[in-house]
């Protein structure tokens, strides 16, 4: 009798049980008590990148969608400043006063207002309170992360662990105090939610969970990759796929509209003009090729690659592929192609592989060895570079890492089971 396809819940019987809902609330909050108090320490919220999220939150809570999508600078959708404009209509009038989180301002001073820095920046009002919706934005990121390593049944003490290195992993911090970047945050938790539903069988859930994660970042596409390759037929494969494509939709259509021309600029994330002069971010940015070719293919090559990758795990791997520690795997592969085909190395893009590997090591049973080596050799390397390796040996070790996790990924992924051949009678009988 052929072996069946490994369930999603099947190691859940052989394992402690989850942490009871108000004693994960409670780890929870530690951990965010820990990453508030790192990001202080570290200087608070960074006013780098801030404009491109905080100025269309702003601009969306008063109506102007267009002028949201003319202020929406950085290379990603709007989905980030749709879902902090609620909070700032709700949070008003705070949001609006002359203040924001800098690094002029001392550790002493933000114990007491970590939310503010008196007198900084006074042109600035769409920050003050957004400073510190980043900040929140952590908790999307551990919610997430505990609920996908929660449907691997990989029990309580896994799940207490995993809160409190995500509060102290360095890329987490590093994308709200180095580059003001809490979208990286937001869209890996959902990327981890959108992940826990697909083990359970959720696909419609799925499907929305990864259309809102797309619309915060475009890497949600590398995840989604595999979860569509790895689903169980056609019908699943649609229903996340009609689900995703709708919330996408409804996030870009009416930015597209308003200003058609800023909405497919930043959505296609291949100018040029903010990477003019980087030579020696990573391996492919040390080539001769021209910039916007660069970018092309660092925007268009991990999603090859991560297609091509499931594809191999799809037919290695089988049905199994939609079971926790396979799947887990593959998705840290994919994730890790994007670093390997980045034109720069900024220290919050160890984000998504930092999470993947710990949590495929705690899936795994195993002691998170070998995805605290990888977090703490990546944090060294891209702290001692002020954040992006700009040497070309800083190039190398960071496309070794990413090599690194990418393989450690896709050892995960099983060889699916041999058919057993039918007996043959002896001839004669």
């Amino acid at each position: 009798m052929s072996t069946p396809p490994e369930s999603p819940l099947t190691t859940t019987r052989l394992s402690p049980g989850p942490l009871p809902l108000a004693t994960l609330a409670l780890v929870v909050v530690a951990g965010f008590a820990v990453f508030l108090a790192i990001v202080t320490v570290r200087g608070g919220p960074s006013v780098g990148d801030a404009y491109g999220v905080t100025k269309p939150a702003t601009a969306i809570a008063d109506g102007e969608l267009s002028a949201a999508a003319h202020d929406q600078e950085l290379p990603q959708p709007a989905g980030y400043a749709l879902l902090t404009s609620p909070f700032v209509v709700a949070l008003r009038p705070l949001v609006g006063t002359p203040t924001w989180c800098d690094a002029q301002v001392g550790p002493v001073t933000r114990v007491f207002l970590p939310q503010c820095a008196p007198a900084q920046l006074a042109g600035h009002r769409w920050y003050r309170s957004q400073g510190l919706l980043g900040v929140l934005a952590w908790l999307v990121l551990a919610v997430g992360a505990v609920r996908l390593l929660r449907a691997t049944g990989a029990g309580e003490a896994a799940e207490a662990l995993l809160v409190l290195v995500l509060a102290a992993v360095p890329a987490a911090s590093d994308a709200v105090v180095e580059t003001f970047h809490p979208q990286d945050l937001v869209c890996v938790g959902l990327c981890a939610a959108a992940l826990a539903e697909a083990l359970r069988r959720r696909w419609v859930g799925v499907g929305v969970l990864f259309g809102v994660a797309f619309l915060c970042k475009q890497f949600a596409l590398l995840p989604l990759v595999a979860v569509v390759v790895a689903a169980p037929g056609n019908r699943a494969r649609l229903r996340v796929l009609a689900p995703a494509a709708l919330v996408t939709a409804c996030g870009i259509v009416p930015f597209a509209v308003a200003d058609p021309t800023a909405t497919w600029s930043t959505l296609g994330a291949v100018n040029a003009g903010g990477v003019v002069k980087i030579t020696t971010g990573t391996v492919l940015g040390m080539t001769g090729l021209t910039e916007s070719t660069k970018l092309h293919i660092a925007r268009d090559g991990p999603v090859v690659l991560a297609l091509a990758m499931s594809l191999w795990a799809r037919r290695r791997a089988g049905q199994r592929l939609c079971s926790p520690v396979p799947l887990l795997g593959l998705t840290t592969a994919c994730f890790a192609a994007r670093l390997v085909c980045e034109v720069w190395f900024a220290s919050y893009y160890l984000l998504a592989a930092s999470v993947a590997l710990l949590v495929l090591d705690l899936a795994a049973r195993r002691v998170p060895v070998l995805s605290f080596l990888w977090i703490a050799g990546t944090g060294v390397l891209v702290e001692r570079a002020g954040g992006i390796p700009d040497t070309p040996l800083g190039a190398a070790l960071a496309f070794v890492a990413a090599l690194a996790a990418l393989a450690i990924g896709l050892q995960a992924v099983p060889r699916r089971a041999p058919v057993p051949r039918p007996a043959v009678a002896p001839a004669g009988g």
